[in-house]
């Protein structure tokens, strides 16, 4: 095995990669920066292409333009991760940093080992930085393959400076490209799995994050922000087993928004959905952090309280009765609303809990509406 032989062998995974990328690109790409990644591996490919035909090639071309090609990749990929991780990039940084490779490799010409050498400090740094940058606070569905990921360029990040220093003592006059690979064996080994395991580790980023934003857009409801009836069905479950092996108090609070229908038929839907989004962002603003509150459907809205019993269900909803009952802005529909809770006692199913809660909401209404009413077991 020579290194042209790799590098060649690299160029066809590369091109195979960078072909399925064109190919399967969808405008969702723009924004985890998948696109770039894309670029980053075509210019890849070009550049190793024109390294293992060094000798073979004006040295402007392949040793020139090959290095301008490899910066442009890692400075495109050094970008990609950032966009996937929606953190900032100093351009100017990068940008010298291409200028400057791309002219040691046009000043060293055929003595490809200077260029290597010099490259792999350059490289080590970023590729460490990218690393440092995958592992730090992953998404909880993405953690197992984003560290994978971080750990194959952390170990880049160090592996290609150990390189350098290792051509540096070898000399820098050495016949790089022809040299036999002996000790370099395994590093190459791993350069070559490294383009394999960050390229399908990204893609696969790209792919489990789409698929839990379209989770979250399934458990979502679209007009006010706050998580739909299927999410309710799915923490319901979740707080019933809870309950049940912790003991603990648990209340569910059933909102209704009052004269809802009146707010429609005078002011249109248009004012009724500007009346729910507000009534959304009220209620929200008033809860504590562990509640979970739902838009149940229509005008309805549902909270689940832990750590909720009767005295504190009927603080808890007092308050958000009088927060939402706040002074409406100009021109705005004043908006009130009815609560109806009840609290969590063994053997409660979802139907017994949402029914007396229901029951206690549409007391509160009969009797004048604006008020909080409690049902028992």
């Amino acid at each position: 095995m020579d290194l042209r032989t790799l590098f060649l062998a690299q160029t066809c995974a590369l091109a195979a990669m960078a072909s399925m990328f064109w190919v399967a690109r969808t405008p969702a790409d723009r924004g985890n920066g998948l696109r770039t990644w894309t670029l980053a591996v075509t210019a890849q490919g070009l550049a190793y292409l024109l390294l293992a035909n060094a000798g073979r090639l004006p040295a402007w071309a392949s040793a020139g333009l090959g290095n301008a090609l490899g910066a442009v990749s890692v400075a495109l990929y050094f970008v990609a991760i950032r966009q996937f991780l929606g953190r900032r990039y100093a351009k100017p940084w990068l940008l010298a940093m291409i200028v400057i490779v791309t002219a040691v490799g046009a000043v060293t010409g055929s003595q490809y080992a200077v260029a290597t050498i010099f490259n792999g400090f350059v490289y080590g740094l970023l590729q460490l930085l990218n690393g440092l940058a995958l592992w730090q606070r992953p998404q909880a569905e993405l953690q197992r393959v984003q560290r994978v990921v971080a750990a194959c360029y952390v170990l880049m990040g160090l592996v290609l400076p150990l390189r350098a220093a290792g051509l540096l003592l070898a000399g820098a006059n050495i016949d790089y490209l022809n040299m036999p690979l002996t000790w370099q064996e395994p590093i190459y080994i791993f350069g070559f799995l490294f383009v394999i395991v960050t390229n399908l580790g990204f893609l696969q980023l790209c792919k489990m994050r789409a698929e839990a934003e379209v989770r979250q857009q399934a458990m979502t409801d679209g007009l006010t922000g706050l998580a739909n009836r299927r999410a309710l069905n799915d923490a319901m479950a979740h707080a019933l087993a809870m309950a049940q092996r912790s003991h603990q108090p648990y209340a569910v609070l059933m909102a209704d928004v009052d004269h809802f229908k009146r707010i429609n038929d005078q002011l249109g839907h248009r004012a009724g959905d500007e009346a729910l989004a507000a009534f959304a962002r009220r209620l929200r603003a008033a809860l504590r952090a562990q509640d979970l509150p739902f838009r149940y459907g229509g005008e309805e809205f549902c909270v689940l309280l832990p750590d909720t019993d009767a005295a504190g269900v009927r603080v808890l909803a007092e308050r958000l009765r009088a927060a939402v009952a706040q002074p409406a802005a100009a021109a705005a529909p004043t908006i009130t609303a009815s609560f109806g809770a009840t609290v969590w006692q063994p053997g409660d199913t979802a139907d017994t809990l949402l029914g007396r809660a229901d029951r206690a909401l549409y007391r509160a209404k009969a009797a004048g509406r604006d008020r909080v009413e409690i049902e028992a077991a």
